[in-house]
Protein backbone atom coordinates (compact mmCIF):
# COMPACT_ATOMS: atom_id res chain seq x y z
CA UNK A 1 0.00 0.00 0.00
CA UNK A 2 2.87 2.47 1.02
CA UNK A 3 4.58 2.30 -2.50
CA UNK A 4 1.37 2.66 -4.34
CA UNK A 5 1.06 6.05 -2.32
CA UNK A 6 4.65 6.48 -3.34
CA UNK A 7 4.45 5.59 -6.93
CA UNK A 8 0.90 7.73 -7.86
CA UNK A 9 2.66 10.92 -7.14
CA UNK A 10 5.85 10.09 -9.25
CA UNK A 11 3.38 9.38 -12.08
CA UNK A 12 1.26 12.66 -11.45
CA UNK A 13 4.58 14.34 -11.26
CA UNK A 14 5.86 12.87 -14.98
CA UNK A 15 3.18 13.99 -16.07
CA UNK A 16 3.21 17.37 -15.53
CA UNK A 17 6.92 17.35 -16.88
CA UNK A 18 5.93 16.16 -19.91
CA UNK A 19 2.68 18.50 -19.98
CA UNK A 20 5.06 21.50 -19.47
CA UNK A 21 7.12 20.16 -22.26
CA UNK A 22 4.69 19.70 -24.34
CA UNK A 23 3.51 22.95 -23.95
CA UNK A 24 6.61 24.58 -24.05
CA UNK A 25 7.56 22.91 -27.56
CA UNK A 26 4.20 24.33 -28.77
CA UNK A 27 4.93 28.01 -27.99
CA UNK A 28 8.11 27.42 -29.41
CA UNK A 29 6.57 26.04 -32.51
CA UNK A 30 3.99 28.69 -32.59
CA UNK A 31 7.41 31.69 -32.31
CA UNK A 32 9.10 30.29 -34.96
CA UNK A 33 6.00 30.40 -37.12
CA UNK A 34 5.91 33.94 -36.56
CA UNK A 35 9.56 34.48 -36.90
CA UNK A 36 9.54 32.51 -40.61
CA UNK A 37 6.85 34.68 -41.34
CA UNK A 38 8.87 37.80 -40.70
CA UNK A 39 11.64 36.35 -42.64
CA UNK A 40 9.53 35.50 -45.94
CA UNK A 41 7.89 39.03 -45.74
CA UNK A 42 11.32 40.73 -46.02
CA UNK A 43 12.15 38.33 -48.44
CA UNK A 44 9.36 38.57 -50.51
CA UNK A 45 9.81 42.47 -50.55
CA UNK A 46 13.58 42.29 -51.79
CA UNK A 47 12.79 39.76 -54.37
CA UNK A 48 9.75 42.59 -55.56
CA UNK A 49 11.45 46.13 -54.98
CA UNK A 50 13.41 47.08 -57.79
CA UNK A 51 14.71 50.28 -55.94
CA UNK A 52 17.44 50.67 -53.21
CA UNK A 53 16.58 50.21 -49.68
CA UNK A 54 20.24 52.06 -48.61
CA UNK A 55 21.94 54.46 -51.12
CA UNK A 56 24.78 52.29 -50.20
CA UNK A 57 23.12 49.00 -51.83
CA UNK A 58 23.00 51.13 -55.14
CA UNK A 59 26.71 52.53 -54.89
CA UNK A 60 28.11 48.88 -53.79
CA UNK A 61 26.23 47.56 -57.19
CA UNK A 62 27.19 50.26 -59.32
CA UNK A 63 31.25 49.28 -58.10
CA UNK A 64 30.06 45.44 -58.55
CA UNK A 65 28.64 45.76 -62.02
CA UNK A 66 31.48 47.99 -62.94
CA UNK A 67 33.89 45.34 -62.12
CA UNK A 68 32.26 42.54 -63.95
CA UNK A 69 31.95 44.21 -66.83
CA UNK A 70 36.22 45.48 -66.70
CA UNK A 71 35.93 48.61 -64.63
CA UNK A 72 38.65 47.25 -62.19
CA UNK A 73 38.21 48.25 -58.20
CA UNK A 74 39.85 49.84 -56.14
CA UNK A 75 40.36 53.25 -58.19
CA UNK A 76 43.45 55.65 -57.86
CA UNK A 77 42.30 58.33 -55.41
CA UNK A 78 43.11 61.20 -58.07
CA UNK A 79 41.81 60.16 -61.01
CA UNK A 80 38.05 59.45 -62.62
CA UNK A 81 36.09 57.41 -61.06
CA UNK A 82 36.81 59.30 -57.80
CA UNK A 83 34.69 56.27 -55.77
CA UNK A 84 36.00 53.90 -53.13
CA UNK A 85 35.71 50.21 -53.13
CA UNK A 86 35.26 50.38 -49.65
CA UNK A 87 35.30 46.61 -48.43
CA UNK A 88 37.30 43.55 -49.71
CA UNK A 89 36.71 42.15 -53.27
CA UNK A 90 34.68 38.93 -52.70
CA UNK A 91 31.03 40.54 -52.24
CA UNK A 92 31.81 42.80 -55.43
CA UNK A 93 33.37 39.90 -57.82
CA UNK A 94 30.13 37.57 -57.12
CA UNK A 95 27.27 40.34 -57.20
CA UNK A 96 29.18 41.38 -60.13
CA UNK A 97 28.93 38.53 -62.13
CA UNK A 98 25.71 37.03 -61.20
CA UNK A 99 24.22 40.60 -62.59
CA UNK A 100 26.43 40.13 -65.28
CA UNK A 101 24.93 36.54 -65.92
CA UNK A 102 21.07 37.87 -65.82
CA UNK A 103 20.28 38.85 -62.95
CA UNK A 104 19.01 41.96 -61.46
CA UNK A 105 21.73 44.76 -60.06
CA UNK A 106 19.95 44.50 -56.69
CA UNK A 107 18.78 41.02 -56.31
CA UNK A 108 22.59 39.67 -57.10
CA UNK A 109 23.46 41.70 -54.34
CA UNK A 110 20.06 40.27 -52.55
CA UNK A 111 19.98 37.23 -52.98
CA UNK A 112 24.14 36.95 -51.66
CA UNK A 113 22.62 38.52 -48.25
CA UNK A 114 19.89 36.58 -47.80
CA UNK A 115 21.70 33.11 -48.23
CA UNK A 116 24.01 34.21 -46.07
CA UNK A 117 21.58 34.93 -43.86
CA UNK A 118 20.21 31.64 -43.91
CA UNK A 119 23.51 30.08 -43.82
CA UNK A 120 23.96 32.41 -40.63
CA UNK A 121 20.95 30.58 -38.64
CA UNK A 122 21.71 27.16 -39.59
CA UNK A 123 25.66 27.93 -38.20
CA UNK A 124 24.10 28.65 -35.14
CA UNK A 125 22.52 25.41 -35.13
CA UNK A 126 25.10 24.32 -35.54
CA UNK A 127 27.98 25.93 -33.43
CA UNK A 128 25.21 25.45 -30.61
CA UNK A 129 25.22 21.60 -31.33
CA UNK A 130 29.12 21.38 -30.30
CA UNK A 131 28.22 23.60 -27.10
CA UNK A 132 24.98 21.56 -25.68
CA UNK A 133 23.09 18.86 -26.63
CA UNK A 134 19.82 20.75 -25.49
CA UNK A 135 17.44 20.95 -28.51
CA UNK A 136 15.43 23.41 -26.99
CA UNK A 137 18.20 25.43 -26.49
CA UNK A 138 19.45 25.12 -29.78
CA UNK A 139 16.21 25.85 -31.55
CA UNK A 140 15.89 29.02 -28.73
CA UNK A 141 19.28 30.26 -30.36
CA UNK A 142 18.08 30.17 -33.90
CA UNK A 143 14.43 31.81 -32.92
CA UNK A 144 16.46 34.43 -30.90
CA UNK A 145 18.82 34.93 -33.98
CA UNK A 146 16.00 34.67 -37.00
CA UNK A 147 13.41 37.24 -34.52
CA UNK A 148 16.06 39.99 -34.66
CA UNK A 149 15.09 42.78 -36.87
CA UNK A 150 18.47 44.34 -37.95
CA UNK A 151 19.47 40.55 -39.14
CA UNK A 152 16.57 40.58 -41.17
CA UNK A 153 17.37 43.20 -42.55
CA UNK A 154 20.44 43.57 -43.56
CA UNK A 155 20.25 39.90 -44.73
CA UNK A 156 17.98 41.44 -47.59
CA UNK A 157 19.95 44.49 -48.29
CA UNK A 158 22.80 44.43 -51.05
CA UNK A 159 26.02 45.01 -48.83
CA UNK A 160 28.53 42.95 -47.45
CA UNK A 161 27.95 42.74 -44.13
CA UNK A 162 25.89 39.88 -43.62
CA UNK A 163 28.04 37.65 -46.28
CA UNK A 164 30.93 38.69 -43.97
CA UNK A 165 29.36 37.68 -40.44
CA UNK A 166 28.44 34.54 -42.18
CA UNK A 167 31.72 33.69 -43.08
CA UNK A 168 33.37 34.49 -39.92
CA UNK A 169 30.53 32.89 -37.78
CA UNK A 170 31.21 29.74 -40.39
CA UNK A 171 35.23 30.04 -39.47
CA UNK A 172 33.92 30.06 -35.55
CA UNK A 173 31.84 26.98 -35.92
CA UNK A 174 34.54 25.17 -37.95
CA UNK A 175 36.66 25.79 -34.87
CA UNK A 176 34.36 24.55 -32.13
CA UNK A 177 34.06 20.94 -34.36
CA UNK A 178 37.70 20.95 -34.36
CA UNK A 179 37.52 21.53 -30.78
CA UNK A 180 34.91 19.16 -29.72
CA UNK A 181 36.15 16.03 -32.38
CA UNK A 182 40.21 17.34 -32.66
CA UNK A 183 39.85 16.54 -36.35
CA UNK A 184 42.47 19.08 -37.99
CA UNK A 185 41.09 19.55 -41.34
CA UNK A 186 38.25 21.70 -38.98
CA UNK A 187 40.56 24.04 -38.04
CA UNK A 188 42.21 24.19 -41.43
CA UNK A 189 38.75 25.39 -42.78
CA UNK A 190 38.50 27.89 -40.34
CA UNK A 191 41.42 29.24 -40.96
CA UNK A 192 40.27 29.30 -44.80
CA UNK A 193 37.55 30.85 -44.11
CA UNK A 194 38.55 33.43 -41.85
CA UNK A 195 40.59 34.76 -45.10
CA UNK A 196 37.39 34.98 -46.63
CA UNK A 197 35.59 36.42 -44.21
CA UNK A 198 38.19 39.53 -43.94
CA UNK A 199 38.00 39.68 -47.65
CA UNK A 200 34.57 39.94 -47.47
CA UNK A 201 34.88 43.29 -44.74
CA UNK A 202 38.15 44.14 -43.54
CA UNK A 203 36.56 44.75 -39.68
CA UNK A 204 35.08 40.55 -39.64
CA UNK A 205 38.37 39.33 -37.40
CA UNK A 206 36.45 38.91 -34.29
CA UNK A 207 35.85 35.00 -35.18
CA UNK A 208 39.85 34.51 -36.23
CA UNK A 209 40.76 36.62 -32.88
CA UNK A 210 38.52 34.57 -30.95
CA UNK A 211 39.99 30.99 -32.05
CA UNK A 212 43.80 32.25 -31.87
CA UNK A 213 42.76 33.47 -28.50
CA UNK A 214 41.27 30.16 -27.18
CA UNK A 215 44.08 28.58 -28.93
CA UNK A 216 46.36 30.43 -26.97
CA UNK A 217 44.81 29.14 -23.73
CA UNK A 218 44.09 25.67 -24.67
CA UNK A 219 46.66 24.70 -27.03
CA UNK A 220 49.65 27.02 -27.55
CA UNK A 221 51.94 25.34 -29.72
CA UNK A 222 49.01 24.73 -32.24
CA UNK A 223 47.89 28.40 -31.66
CA UNK A 224 51.24 29.93 -32.87
CA UNK A 225 51.30 27.10 -36.37
CA UNK A 226 47.83 28.29 -36.62
CA UNK A 227 48.09 32.07 -36.38
CA UNK A 228 51.07 32.14 -38.88
CA UNK A 229 49.69 30.11 -41.23
CA UNK A 230 46.67 32.15 -41.67
CA UNK A 231 48.64 35.35 -40.99
CA UNK A 232 51.06 34.50 -44.01
CA UNK A 233 48.15 33.30 -46.29
CA UNK A 234 46.10 36.49 -45.64
CA UNK A 235 49.27 38.99 -46.08
CA UNK A 236 50.23 36.93 -48.81
CA UNK A 237 47.28 37.58 -50.30
CA UNK A 238 47.13 41.58 -49.26
CA UNK A 239 50.38 41.66 -51.32
CA UNK A 240 49.42 40.66 -54.18
CA UNK A 241 46.26 42.50 -54.27
CA UNK A 242 47.42 45.79 -53.98
CA UNK A 243 50.08 44.65 -56.23
CA UNK A 244 47.43 44.20 -58.93
CA UNK A 245 45.29 46.98 -58.43
CA UNK A 246 48.92 49.33 -58.26
CA UNK A 247 48.47 50.53 -54.37
CA UNK A 248 44.63 50.51 -54.84
CA UNK A 249 43.51 47.95 -52.44
CA UNK A 250 45.36 49.63 -49.42
CA UNK A 251 44.09 53.03 -50.67
CA UNK A 252 40.36 51.94 -50.68
CA UNK A 253 40.21 49.98 -48.31
CA UNK A 254 42.80 50.95 -45.57
CA UNK A 255 43.35 54.65 -46.00
CA UNK A 256 39.80 55.86 -47.41
CA UNK A 257 37.76 53.97 -44.96
CA UNK A 258 39.40 56.08 -42.42
CA UNK A 259 36.23 58.27 -42.00
CA UNK A 260 36.41 60.94 -39.13
CA UNK A 261 34.79 60.19 -35.79
CA UNK A 262 31.71 61.15 -34.32
CA UNK A 263 30.50 59.69 -31.31
CA UNK A 264 27.02 61.25 -31.24
CA UNK A 265 27.09 57.92 -34.01
CA UNK A 266 27.84 54.97 -30.94
CA UNK A 267 25.43 56.79 -28.91
CA UNK A 268 22.25 56.07 -31.86
CA UNK A 269 23.54 52.64 -31.99
CA UNK A 270 24.04 51.88 -28.74
CA UNK A 271 19.81 53.40 -27.92
CA UNK A 272 18.94 51.27 -30.61
CA UNK A 273 20.76 47.66 -29.43
CA UNK A 274 19.49 48.97 -26.01
CA UNK A 275 16.09 48.68 -27.52
CA UNK A 276 16.39 46.05 -29.48
CA UNK A 277 18.79 43.80 -28.11
CA UNK A 278 18.64 44.47 -24.21
CA UNK A 279 16.45 40.64 -23.58
CA UNK A 280 19.78 38.79 -25.29
CA UNK A 281 22.21 41.02 -23.67
CA UNK A 282 20.58 40.43 -19.84
CA UNK A 283 20.09 36.62 -20.55
CA UNK A 284 23.77 36.09 -21.89
CA UNK A 285 25.35 38.52 -18.92
CA UNK A 286 23.91 36.27 -16.36
CA UNK A 287 25.04 33.06 -18.56
CA UNK A 288 28.69 34.58 -18.70
CA UNK A 289 28.95 34.24 -14.52
CA UNK A 290 27.97 30.64 -14.89
CA UNK A 291 29.69 29.86 -18.33
CA UNK A 292 31.68 26.22 -18.01
CA UNK A 293 34.77 25.52 -19.94
CA UNK A 294 33.02 24.32 -22.88
CA UNK A 295 31.37 27.42 -23.78
CA UNK A 296 34.33 30.39 -22.95
CA UNK A 297 35.15 30.05 -26.85
CA UNK A 298 31.83 31.54 -27.71
CA UNK A 299 31.73 34.15 -24.72
CA UNK A 300 35.32 35.34 -25.89
CA UNK A 301 33.52 35.76 -29.81
CA UNK A 302 30.73 37.90 -28.66
CA UNK A 303 33.27 40.09 -26.25
CA UNK A 304 35.57 40.53 -29.71
CA UNK A 305 32.30 41.47 -31.72
CA UNK A 306 31.21 43.92 -29.10
CA UNK A 307 35.24 45.43 -29.14
CA UNK A 308 34.93 45.75 -32.78
CA UNK A 309 31.82 47.40 -32.82
CA UNK A 310 32.70 49.82 -30.08
CA UNK A 311 35.83 50.68 -32.33
CA UNK A 312 33.85 51.41 -35.69
CA UNK A 313 30.51 52.40 -34.85
CA UNK A 314 31.56 55.98 -33.82
CA UNK A 315 32.76 56.60 -37.42
CA UNK A 316 30.88 58.91 -39.75
CA UNK A 317 28.68 57.27 -42.12
CA UNK A 318 28.52 54.01 -40.10
CA UNK A 319 24.92 52.58 -39.77
CA UNK A 320 23.10 49.44 -37.83
CA UNK A 321 25.05 46.90 -40.33
CA UNK A 322 27.84 47.11 -37.71
CA UNK A 323 26.01 45.68 -35.08
CA UNK A 324 25.30 42.38 -37.40
CA UNK A 325 28.32 39.62 -36.24
CA UNK A 326 28.03 41.30 -32.34
CA UNK A 327 24.14 40.37 -32.38
CA UNK A 328 24.55 36.86 -33.84
CA UNK A 329 27.40 36.19 -31.23
CA UNK A 330 24.79 37.61 -28.69
CA UNK A 331 21.70 35.59 -29.51
CA UNK A 332 24.29 32.56 -29.18
CA UNK A 333 25.67 33.75 -25.93
CA UNK A 334 21.58 33.73 -24.68
CA UNK A 335 21.07 30.30 -25.85
CA UNK A 336 24.02 29.07 -24.24
CA UNK A 337 23.13 30.66 -20.77
CA UNK A 338 19.80 28.79 -21.21
CA UNK A 339 21.91 25.55 -20.90
CA UNK A 340 24.74 26.64 -18.40
CA UNK A 341 21.71 27.48 -16.16
CA UNK A 342 19.74 24.15 -17.11
CA UNK A 343 16.70 26.49 -18.02
CA UNK A 344 14.20 24.05 -19.79
CA UNK A 345 14.49 21.39 -17.22
CA UNK A 346 13.75 23.73 -14.41
CA UNK A 347 11.08 25.11 -16.61
CA UNK A 348 9.82 21.48 -17.26
CA UNK A 349 9.74 20.85 -13.57
CA UNK A 350 7.76 23.60 -12.64
CA UNK A 351 10.29 25.53 -10.60
CA UNK A 352 9.75 29.10 -9.63
CA UNK A 353 13.09 30.64 -9.50
CA UNK A 354 15.36 33.40 -11.35
CA UNK A 355 16.22 31.23 -13.76
CA UNK A 356 13.17 30.71 -15.26
CA UNK A 357 12.27 34.36 -15.06
CA UNK A 358 14.48 34.79 -18.51
CA UNK A 359 11.76 33.77 -20.37
CA UNK A 360 10.24 36.97 -19.89
CA UNK A 361 13.33 39.29 -21.13
CA UNK A 362 13.46 36.41 -24.40
CA UNK A 363 10.10 36.84 -25.20
CA UNK A 364 10.37 40.77 -25.27
CA UNK A 365 13.37 40.36 -27.55
CA UNK A 366 11.07 38.50 -30.13
CA UNK A 367 7.98 40.94 -29.18
CA UNK A 368 10.06 43.95 -29.78
CA UNK A 369 12.05 42.48 -32.71
CA UNK A 370 8.90 40.92 -34.66
CA UNK A 371 7.13 44.82 -34.16
CA UNK A 372 10.37 46.47 -35.81
CA UNK A 373 10.11 43.66 -38.82
CA UNK A 374 6.70 44.36 -39.87
CA UNK A 375 7.51 47.96 -39.20
CA UNK A 376 10.30 47.46 -41.89
CA UNK A 377 8.82 45.61 -44.32
CA UNK A 378 5.79 47.74 -44.41
CA UNK A 379 8.09 51.30 -45.26
CA UNK A 380 9.69 49.32 -47.37
CA UNK A 381 6.87 48.25 -49.42
CA UNK A 382 5.33 51.51 -48.80
CA UNK A 383 8.72 53.53 -50.25
CA UNK A 384 9.15 51.57 -53.11
CA UNK A 385 6.53 53.27 -55.54
CA UNK A 386 7.91 56.33 -54.63
CA UNK A 387 11.32 55.52 -55.29
CA UNK A 388 10.41 54.10 -58.74
CA UNK A 389 8.75 57.13 -59.82
CA UNK A 390 11.72 59.43 -58.62
CA UNK A 391 14.10 57.47 -60.54
CA UNK A 392 11.96 57.57 -63.66
CA UNK A 393 11.54 61.22 -63.61
CA UNK A 394 15.40 61.39 -63.62
CA UNK A 395 15.97 58.65 -67.10
CA UNK A 396 15.73 61.88 -69.10
CA UNK A 397 18.33 63.53 -67.42
CA UNK A 398 20.66 60.80 -66.48
CA UNK A 399 20.30 57.95 -69.28
CA UNK A 400 21.50 60.47 -72.33
CA UNK A 401 24.72 61.25 -73.45
CA UNK A 402 27.37 62.97 -71.63
CA UNK A 403 29.00 63.10 -68.80
CA UNK A 404 26.47 63.39 -64.84
CA UNK A 405 27.71 63.98 -61.50
CA UNK A 406 25.01 62.72 -59.21
CA UNK A 407 24.53 62.16 -55.58
CA UNK A 408 21.16 59.81 -56.41
CA UNK A 409 22.95 56.50 -56.85
CA UNK A 410 20.01 54.78 -57.75
CA UNK A 411 19.47 56.20 -60.83
CA UNK A 412 22.91 56.28 -62.03
CA UNK A 413 23.13 51.97 -61.04
CA UNK A 414 19.37 51.95 -63.67
CA UNK A 415 21.03 54.10 -66.41
CA UNK A 416 24.24 54.22 -66.48
CA UNK A 417 25.79 51.64 -64.46
CA UNK A 418 28.74 53.36 -63.46
CA UNK A 419 29.67 56.23 -61.47
CA UNK A 420 32.26 59.31 -61.69
CA UNK A 421 32.35 61.05 -58.96
CA UNK A 422 30.53 59.37 -55.20
CA UNK A 423 29.82 62.60 -53.41
CA UNK A 424 29.95 61.88 -49.78
CA UNK A 425 33.83 60.33 -49.90
CA UNK A 426 34.62 62.55 -52.48
CA UNK A 427 34.10 65.75 -50.07
CA UNK A 428 35.64 63.53 -47.14
CA UNK A 429 39.01 62.83 -48.91
CA UNK A 430 39.27 66.22 -49.65
CA UNK A 431 38.82 67.85 -46.66
CA UNK A 432 41.08 65.17 -45.14
CA UNK A 433 43.71 66.34 -47.86
CA UNK A 434 43.97 63.04 -49.50
CA UNK A 435 42.38 64.30 -52.95
CA UNK A 436 43.18 67.00 -54.92
CA UNK A 437 40.46 69.01 -55.67
CA UNK A 438 42.04 70.52 -58.87
CA UNK A 439 40.39 67.70 -61.73
CA UNK A 440 37.10 68.11 -60.67
CA UNK A 441 37.09 71.20 -60.11
CA UNK A 442 38.35 72.15 -63.48
CA UNK A 443 35.90 69.82 -65.03
CA UNK A 444 32.82 71.54 -63.30
CA UNK A 445 33.84 75.29 -64.26
CA UNK A 446 34.17 74.39 -67.46
CA UNK A 447 30.59 72.92 -67.86
CA UNK A 448 31.86 68.64 -68.88
CA UNK A 449 28.94 67.19 -67.28
CA UNK A 450 25.74 67.69 -68.99
CA UNK A 451 23.76 66.91 -65.86
CA UNK A 452 24.40 67.25 -62.21
CA UNK A 453 22.00 65.79 -59.74
CA UNK A 454 22.21 66.83 -56.19
CA UNK A 455 19.95 66.69 -52.17
CA UNK A 456 20.02 70.57 -52.42
CA UNK A 457 18.85 73.43 -54.25
CA UNK A 458 22.12 75.55 -54.50
CA UNK A 459 20.25 78.87 -55.09
CA UNK A 460 18.93 78.66 -51.79
CA UNK A 461 20.32 79.75 -48.81
CA UNK A 462 21.71 76.45 -47.04
CA UNK A 463 19.79 75.60 -43.68
CA UNK A 464 23.02 75.38 -41.38
CA UNK A 465 23.11 71.92 -39.97
CA UNK A 466 25.32 70.75 -37.25
CA UNK A 467 25.45 66.87 -38.14
CA UNK A 468 29.07 65.40 -39.68
CA UNK A 469 27.43 63.05 -41.50
CA UNK A 470 25.59 65.76 -44.03
CA UNK A 471 28.75 66.54 -45.90
CA UNK A 472 28.47 68.34 -49.37
CA UNK A 473 30.99 69.35 -52.17
CA UNK A 474 34.04 71.69 -51.43
CA UNK A 475 32.64 75.51 -51.12
CA UNK A 476 35.13 75.82 -54.09
CA UNK A 477 33.09 72.81 -56.43
CA UNK A 478 29.77 74.50 -55.38
CA UNK A 479 30.97 77.87 -56.19
CA UNK A 480 31.84 76.70 -59.88
CA UNK A 481 28.25 74.94 -59.99
CA UNK A 482 26.20 78.09 -59.16
CA UNK A 483 28.41 79.92 -62.00
CA UNK A 484 28.56 77.42 -64.19
CA UNK A 485 24.97 75.28 -64.30
CA UNK A 486 21.72 76.87 -63.97
CA UNK A 487 18.25 74.36 -61.79
CA UNK A 488 16.00 73.12 -64.47
CA UNK A 489 14.07 70.83 -62.01
CA UNK A 490 13.05 69.54 -58.65
CA UNK A 491 12.02 65.85 -58.57
CA UNK A 492 9.82 65.33 -55.30
CA UNK A 493 10.56 61.79 -53.65
CA UNK A 494 12.15 60.10 -51.19
CA UNK A 495 14.91 62.05 -51.20
CA UNK A 496 13.76 65.63 -53.19
CA UNK A 497 16.88 66.05 -55.66
CA UNK A 498 17.53 68.83 -57.98
CA UNK A 499 19.13 68.82 -61.51
CA UNK A 500 21.32 70.98 -63.17
CA UNK A 501 22.50 71.64 -66.41
CA UNK A 502 25.01 73.74 -67.84
CA UNK A 503 24.48 77.52 -68.29
CA UNK A 504 23.69 78.38 -71.80
CA UNK A 505 26.04 81.36 -73.79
Amino acid sequence: MAALTTTVPQSSRAAEIVTREQSCRVALRGIAVLVAIGLIGHLTVSLWAQHEFTPVESLVAIQSNMFAHGGGLYHNLNRYPFTVSAYGPIFYAVSGYLHKWGMGPHLSGRTLSFAALLTALWLCWRALGYLTSDRYVRATGVILAASTSNLLFWGTVGQVDMLAGCFSLAAFTSFLRYREQRKVHALVWAGILVILAVFTKQTALAGGAAIGLTLLIEDRRRAWWWIAGVGAAGGGIVLALNAITHGGYFGDAIVANINPFAWFKLWQQGQYLILTGIGVILTAGVGAWNASRRAVPLYIYAGLCTAIWLATAPKTGSDLNYQIEMMLALTMCAACALAELDFFPRLFAGRRTWVTLLQVPLLLHVVVNVSLTTRVVAERALLEPARSQETAALKPYVDRPGRVLSEHYDSLLEYRGRIEVELFIYSVLVEAGRIDPGLLLHDLSTRQFSTIVLLRNLFEPAAKDDNPEVVHLPAAQLDAIRRNYRMVRRVKGPYDVYVYEPEVD
